[in-house]
């Protein structure tokens, strides 16, 4: 009776405990001489500037060329944002778009955006780039930890926004916020295939050049993992959203050897009882992974890189928690459920 009772609480645990931290996308699609995207910019403005700094949003406001067919947001790159119009069919303006498949109003975005932002995902995103304000390469790293099982293509999306650009039309005298500038990997991303055994991480490197036109100081990375724009299964399994001149930097060919801080992954989770574990550290420093149950006991513990596989008997929350000789450390939770 009392490992019926237990389990169930272990079930009873909110389901984001166990997953990775969504970053929410919201997709706001506009045009310089729309009347009714003007007319609901307060309304957006403050939804972004409430949520924003919380970490759990990522914005990209893509222009369109109609009603104004010279909307300059959208003359500046018409084949990227054209694909992203694309992805959804958007016919009219405004049009709201909460993690690709939630459709929202102006006063419903506060709603929609709490309706995903609880769901558990399995994706983590990093992005570092090696390079300036003129010109570089990302590194983006992408963990899945446990098989996504996905049945459509799956691409990797980074794009480039830009806040505080003078506007025109009927946002003359005020600006444009977050608007479109730049797909890092191009007008249709690149795709993502996990091989595993899982967690499984992937590498991606894309060559950045900010034009002259924009401030890099007021440029934002919105990376994002989602089927290509062929697809009619749009879910965003999770986002990542950064300051560009904030990006880590020091990064080099692919291989993450200046990042200052550990990255751990565990899957599966929820697990049977065995638990993959991926721990790395920045160069330099050494690595120590240690496995506590919910009352606090050391179950397992070992040299990141060496402790790769723990496999406890009894069902149960447990804490993974990777530190490095800096002293920064990173938790994971998995549950286990027999």
């Amino acid at each position: 009776m009392k490992k019926c009772i237990f389990v169930f609480m272990v079930l009873m645990i909110p389901a984001s405990l166990f997953a990775a931290d969504r970053v929410v996308l919201f997709e706001d699609f506009t045009n310089c001489g729309c009347p009714p995207c003007w007319s609901a910019e307060p309304q957006v403005n403050a939804f972004v500037n409430a949520n924003l700094p919380n970490g759990n949003l990522a914005v990209i406001r893509t222009h369109v060329n109609w009603p104004t067919a010279n909307d300059p947001i959208y003359v500046a790159n018409p084949t990227e944002q054209a694909v992203r119009k694309a992805q959804y069919g958007v016919s009219g303006v405004p049009y709201f778009k909460m993690d690709g498949i939630v459709n929202c109003s102006a006063s419903s975005l506060q709603s929609s955006f709490d309706s995903r932002v609880s769901v558990p995902a399995i994706i983590d995103i990093e992005v570092a780039r090696n390079g300036d304000n003129t010109s570089g390469t990302m590194s983006i790293m992408v963990v899945a930890e446990e098989d996504p099982q996905w049945t459509v293509p799956m691409m990797l999306w980074p794009i480039l926004v830009e806040d505080n650009i003078p506007g025109v039309g009927y946002w003359s005298g005020s600006v444009f916020e977050q608007a479109f500038r730049d797909n890092i990997l191009g007008p249709y991303g690149e795709e993502i295939n996990f091989s595993g055994p899982f967690p499984d991480t992937l590498y991606f490197d894309a060559d950045y050049e900010i034009d002259s036109s924009w401030d890099p100081e007021e440029l934002y990375l919105a990376t994002f993992v989602q089927c290509h724009y062929q697809q009619s299964q749009h879910e965003v399994e999770n986002a990542h959203w950064a300051k560009f001149t904030e990006l880590q930097t020091g990064i080099e060919d692919g291989q993450w050897n200046g990042w200052t801080e550990p990255v751990l992954s565990v899957g599966p989770n929820p697990s049977a009882g065995t638990f993959s574990i991926t721990a790395s550290v920045p160069a330099g420093t050494q690595g120590t992974v240690q496995v506590f149950d919910i009352s606090g006991r050391t179950v397992a513990s070992g040299n990141a890189g060496d402790l790769n596989s723990v496999t406890v008997n009894e069902a149960g929350v447990y804490m993974v928690r990777l530190t490095d000789s800096n002293g920064i450390s990173v938790t994971k939770s998995v549950a286990v459920v027999r």
